[in-house]
């Protein structure tokens, strides 16, 4: 570890874990319930459409689900990022409901092993949700084999992303079963070893929490720090300002 790097750690400053912890949103739970109800009926009514195409359309399924996979690791990675990075649990709406648990799973990285299924995964729905409502006006069939191939991956994708949080809960779970041990050592879920890199002070990489297999080739590109710099440079915002502190966040920049 480099002086740089010694002296920034020396300066985190984070919030409170009982603080974050208590600012979980009675109204968001509602959005959250509501967000979830929406999701299974629309992956359901996608589920029989997709059904009904699979004796004109079967050999997509495997190349738009292993798609799907690759890319729920990269969008959890995005989002993951980017909820660690910018903003403030003091923004309207969406720094108590969203911002929020970033901010506390870095300071109690166990918190999410007591979270229940809605508080885990309901926000994942409720972004998913968009990207399922336009799909369900998409023309799917052999006839459509461009769009049905979208639709095979979007619902792929939204289906895997909307458990990544669950993966990632997994990741921290003390005594995992022997089924999941399996699945974390063969790295075809989130592999807890491999996911303490990210919670290294400064929390600043391997943000991908699905599979993993994104972070090794994002920070080979250095695409997180690159996209920083790019948005600090037009818009002057600071990151990591809120998660770390503003001086370590500066010593970092």
């Amino acid at each position: 570890m480099d002086d740089h790097n010694q002296s920034s750690f020396s300066e985190i400053v984070q919030i409170n874990k009982e603080e974050l912890a208590s600012g979980y949103p009675k109204w968001f739970r509602v959005v959250e319930c509501l967000a979830l109800i929406a999701f299974f009926v629309s992956t359901g009514i996608i589920l029989y459409r997709i059904f009904l195409s699979i004796p004109d359309l079967w050999y997509l399924l495997l190349p738009a689900s292993l798609l799907g996979w690759i890319f729920s690791d990269f969008i959890g990675g995005v989002v993951h990022w980017a909820g660690d990075t910018w903003g403030s649990v003091d923004f309207p709406i969406f720094g108590p409901a969203l911002i929020r648990p970033f901010r506390e799973h870095h300071v109690d990285p166990y918190a999410i092993t007591r979270h229940d299924f809605i508080e885990t995964n309901a926000a994942c729905a409720l972004a998913g949700n968009p990207i399922l409502f336009v799909c369900l006006f998409l023309n799917m069939g052999k006839d459509y084999k461009v769009t049905s191939f979208l639709i095979y991956f979007v619902f792929f994708m939204t289906i895997f992303v909307l458990f990544t949080n669950q993966i990632h809960k997994w990741s921290h779970t003390p005594n995992p079963n022997r089924f999941l041990k399996f699945l974390q050592n063969t790295r075809i879920f989130l592999n807890p070893e491999h996911h303490k890199i990210h919670h290294t002070v400064p929390f600043n990489k391997y943000y991908c929490i699905t599979t993993g297999w994104m972070n090794p080739i994002l920070t080979r590109i250095q695409f997180f720090p690159r996209l920083e710099r790019l948005i600090t440079k037009y818009t002057r915002a600071l990151p990591r300002r809120e998660d770390i502190g503003i001086k370590a966040a500066e010593k970092l920049i």
